[in-house]
């Protein structure tokens, strides 16, 4: 009689374990539902804002936003992909006059590169996470004044091959424009070793100016290689189709548009030695 109380508590108990488990285990998945849904949520609200300016004040309160939805869902790769194109652009748009702001850019593309590693680490072929990666990689590589060894180039080069081998498309040709970036920031005789030449690289890119004739990134980039390789008429005609148009052309990449239009007025007084639109 004894023996059978016992096993009645000691069943008991293991039932009540259980249904602890069971209530700990519920509770916990919709802690971690909730946390996700937060994060999507923050995300969605960052990327908004970044689609709409792209100054600084709105890159860092939307880098404040995904910080936080990576901490609240670390395995969302879509996330450290913001994060890591969200760093460089800021880091981009900075001043670099003082040894303060040089230091505080680098440890921004270090952040970039740092994101774009944990969007690999998630996904093996992440298309975003390399990109970025190595953007971020290229432009710390630029501040130390390695951009030119031969080590670095190849890392470059190899990588942005794989970006381009997963999606030739993607961000409107972005593949095309970093090698168009490297190409005028690196020795002929680099560029050279790796099978980039001008005649490539503009055909490269009016390539992605058929594709998206209205993204304004693809003729500031053109208008680079154009004057590196003097062809400077050219590279005004570039600057003349982004000034003369309404960013909105695009609407879903109005901010980019409008940044690059920036980008283009002191370009084009760069070249010219005028204002836009006296050439």
């Amino acid at each position: 009689m004894v023996r059978h109380a016992k096993l009645k508590i000691v069943g008991a108990v293991i039932c009540g374990l259980a249904l602890i488990l069971l209530l700990s285990g519920s509770v916990s998945a919709q802690g971690a539902a909730e946390k996700k849904a937060e994060a999507d949520k923050l995300y969605n609200q960052a990327v908004s804002m970044l689609k709409k300016s792209l100054n600084q004040k709105t890159i860092n309160q939307a880098l404040a936003l995904l910080e936080k939805a990576s901490e609240l869902d670390p395995k969302n790769e879509e996330i450290w992909i913001q994060l890591a194109w969200s760093y460089w652009m800021l880091a981009d748009e900075m001043p670099q006059d003082s040894k303060d702001q040089k230091k505080q850019r680098q440890e921004l593309f270090e952040k970039g590169r740092a994101a774009g590693e944990k969007a690999m680490a998630l996904n093996k072929r992440s298309v975003g996470g390399l990109y970025w990666y190595n953007v971020n990689m290229a432009a710390a590589g630029e501040m130390k004044g390695i951009l030119e060894s031969l080590s670095l180039a190849g890392q470059l080069f190899s990588n942005i091959s794989r970006v381009d081998r997963r999606d030739p498309y993607y961000l409107y040709g972005a593949t095309r424009r970093f090698g168009s970036e490297i190409f005028v920031r690196v020795p002929t005789w680099l560029t050279e070793r790796f099978g980039f030449k001008p005649e490539y690289i503009e055909e490269d890119l009016l390539m992605n100016i058929e594709k998206w004739p209205n993204y304004f990134d693809n003729y500031t980039y053109l208008a680079r290689v154009y004057v590196w390789s003097d062809q400077k008429d050219k590279a005004i005609d570039m600057l003349e189709f982004v000034l003369s148009n309404d960013p909105n052309i695009m609407p879903e990449e109005k901010a980019e548009n409008e940044r690059q239009q920036k980008i283009a007025r002191e370009m084009w007084k760069e070249y010219t030695g005028k204002e836009w639109p006296e050439r």
